[in-house]
């Protein structure tokens, strides 16, 4: 058991994280888009597209529109998120002591690491159980809602669980252990896990999740670049001109073998006069 969760599991997770991601992109790609879906109104320029971009990806402006209670738990869990993430990633390649770049001493920077990472973890945390409390309690958005919802939000929850779990006193985490376990990983050379329940609990849940989410609404995170491209579409113009291509950029072009005039993009017609 241990060679199978510290050595196959994660080349096993990485893969169907990966080629389950690709196949999904690949088949809204290829899913028929016979018409412009552009939201009106949309902007022309580049920076004003660049702008729709990055206000729904980064604050969500249209959540906050609607549902600032929702906005808000929304926010905190991606921000929190992002943050765990970052710190994982620098907090274990330079042990806790990155913030040593930034004039701290090794000292102060382990703390300073363990004070924000703990803070983000229970944030995320609260962030949540305020939106499982929601699917739960409020009768329209359990109406709405399906096992799958309460699935991803309990997974991420059990991880985020874990992780704060070895924040707790009388747990300790060798991170050289941990870096030089990760490192064997990344260089194919996979070496077996720490012996530290706490973390081997921690690192299953989190190839869990790898493993899930391809097949998960979690996918929203790069559908999102997906659906805002179609809805950001320079809009068609009316009355369209004769030859003018009608179907998105998105559609998929299938020649039907009875027909394969079908395969065509545009049509012609004439525009009569007003």
């Amino acid at each position: 058991m241990e060679f199978f969760v510290g050595r196959i599991l994660p080349y096993i997770a990485a893969g169907v994280l990966l080629a389950g991601t690709c196949l999904r992109v690949i088949g809204w790609l290829r899913t028929p888009v016979p018409f412009h879906l552009t939201l009106f109104p949309v902007p022309v320029k580049i920076f004003g597209k660049i702008w729709a971009f990055a206000s729904e990806f980064f604050i969500f402006r249209t959540l906050y529109r609607h549902d600032r209670v929702l906005w808000l738990l929304t926010l905190l869990f991606h921000v929190t998120l992002a943050l765990t993430l970052a710190g994982h990633l620098f907090g274990i390649y330079f042990l806790r002591e990155q913030f040593a770049l930034f004039g701290l001493g090794p000292g102060a920077s382990r703390q300073m690491s363990r004070i924000l990472g703990g803070t983000a973890g229970i944030v995320m945390i609260c962030s949540l159980g305020g939106l499982l409390y929601r699917r739960i309690a409020m009768p329209e958005v359990k109406r709405l809602s399906e096992p799958e919802n309460f699935l991803a939000l309990l997974l991420i929850l059990a991880v985020a669980l874990s992780g704060i779990f070895m924040y707790l006193p009388g747990y300790h985490i060798d991170l050289p252990t941990v870096r030089t376990y990760l490192g064997s990983l990344l260089s194919a050379t996979p070496l077996s896990p720490p012996r530290n329940a706490p973390f081997v609990i921690h690192f299953v849940l989190v190839n869990i999740l790898l493993l899930y989410f391809p097949f998960s609404r979690m996918m929203h995170s790069i559908g999102f670049f997906v659906i805002r491209t179609m809805l950001l579409e320079t809009p068609p113009v009316y009355p369209t001109p004769a030859n003018t291509r009608q179907r998105s950029v998105f559609a998929a072009k299938k020649v039907s073998p009875e027909n394969p005039a079908s395969s065509q993009t545009t049509f012609n017609r004439e525009v009569e006069p007003r």
